[in-house]
C-alpha cells in the first residue's frame, strides 16, 4: 500500500489511541510498508504536540494518557459545589476546600448560592467518629440533651447509627435502640464513644428515610395516602422541585391534585404552612380539619 501522508498518518494514530489501541512503532510500519524511521519521527511528533500521547509501561509501544481535567460538565459541578460549601462555612468548608481545589485548582465560579443550613464547625470530630461507626456497622454510647428538657442530660446506651442527614437546615443522627427510631439533633449528642459491637440494618428504616419529606417521618408506621389541592398559582413550585414519590394531575380549572405518601400527619403539616393559603388536603379529609383547627387555636390566642 502508498505510505499515507504524515497528516493522515498523525490522524489515524490518534484516533486508534482515542479508541483504546495500544500501539508500537514496528506494528505501524508493517502495515503501511515504511521504515521505523518514519513512523518514530510521527511519534515524536504528536509527543511534542498537545494531544496526550506517551510510552506505555512497557516503554515500547505508545498509548493516549487519561485526561487529568474534568469534563464540562463535572468541572460545573464542582463550582456549584464550592460554592454550596462555601455558604455552609466554618471547619467543614475548610477541610473539603483543598480536595476540590486539587480536582480543579483554580475555582472562579459564576455561582452564589445562600442555602439554610447550620453551621456545624464546631462538631466535625463527632461527625468523623459517627462516619466511622455507621461504615462499620459498630454500635455507640453517648450522652444526649433534648432541648425541652435543657437540665436533663440522658446517657444513651447500644445505640445503632444508620444515618447522618439535613432536614429543613437542620443536622440529625438518624439510629436505631432496640426497636425504637430516633431522631437525634446532631448538635445535642455529646460524649460519643464507638463500641466494638456490630449491628445489622434495618432496610424498612433505610426505605422510610428516603420516602420521608421531613424529620418527624416514622418507620414504625405504614404509609398513608395523602392529596394536596393545590391553587394554579403554587402548581409550577412543586412541578420545579417535587417532593418524594409525588404524584400531580393537573384539573381543568387550574386546579392541581398532588398525591404523596407520608407516615406521620406531622410531615404534612409543614407542607401546609408553608403553603398557606394555596393548599388544602383533600385526603383524609380529617387530616385537613385537624389543621384548621391547630389554626384556629393559634389566630385565637394571638
Amino acid at each position: 500500500m502508498a505510505l499515507p501522508k504524515q497528516h493522515t498518518r498523525h490522524n489515524e494514530i490518534l484516533e486508534r489511541l482515542q479508541n483504546g489501541e495500544t500501539l508500537s512503532i514496528t506494528q505501524l510500519a508493517r502495515e503501511w510498508d515504511t521504515t521505523t524511521k518514519t513512523v518514530q519521527r510521527d511519534f515524536n511528533k504528536l509527543m511534542e504536540g498537545n494531544y496526550g500521547v506517551i510510552r506505555a509501561d512497557d516503554g515500547k509501544r505508545f498509548v493516549l494518557a487519561k485526561k487529568q481535567v474534568t469534563s464540562k460538565s463535572a468541572d460545573t459541578a464542582i463550582k456549584m459545589l464550592d460554592s454550596l460549601l462555601s455558604d455552609m462555612g466554618g471547619k467543614l468548608y475548610s477541610k473539603v476546600q483543598p480536595v476540590l481545589h486539587k480536582i480543579q485548582r483554580h475555582i472562579e465560579s459564576p455561582f452564589y448560592t445562600r442555602i439554610d443550613v447550620e453551621d456545624i464547625s464546631d462538631t466535625m470530630d463527632l461527625i468523623e467518629d459517627l462516619e466511622y461507626a455507621i461504615s462499620k456497622q459498630k454500635m455507640i454510647t453517648f450522652e444526649y440533651k433534648r432541648w425541652w428538657k435543657p437540665n436533663e442530660i440522658k446517657t444513651h446506651e447500644e445505640v445503632k447509627p444508620y444515618k447522618i442527614v439535613i432536614f429543613n437546615g437542620f443536622w440529625y443522627l438518624i439510629a436505631q435502640k432496640r426497636d425504637f427510631t430516633m431522631h437525634l439533633y446532631l448538635k445535642e449528642i455529646h460524649n460519643l464513644k464507638i463500641l466494638d459491637k456490630t449491628f445489622k440494618l434495618d432496610d424498612n428504616i433505610i426505605n422510610r428515610l428516603e420516602k420521608a419529606h421531613n424529620i418527624y417521618f416514622d418507620s414504625r408506621k405504614e404509609p398513608f395516602e395523602v392529596i394536596l389541592l393545590l391553587q394554579s398559582n403554587a402548581i409550577v413550585y412543586f412541578e420545579r422541585k417535587p417532593l418524594n414519590g409525588q404524584y400531580l394531575k393537573k384539573n381543568s380549572d387550574g386546579t392541581a391534585e398532588l398525591t404523596i405518601s407520608a407516615t406521620n400527619k406531622e410531615e404534612i403539616f409543614p407542607i401546609l404552612k408553608s403553603w398557606l393559603p394555596q393548599i388544602k388536603v383533600i385526603e383524609p379529609p380529617e387530616l385537613q380539619e385537624e389543621f384548621e383547627e391547630m389554626l384556629q387555636k393559634y389566630l385565637m390566642t394571638n
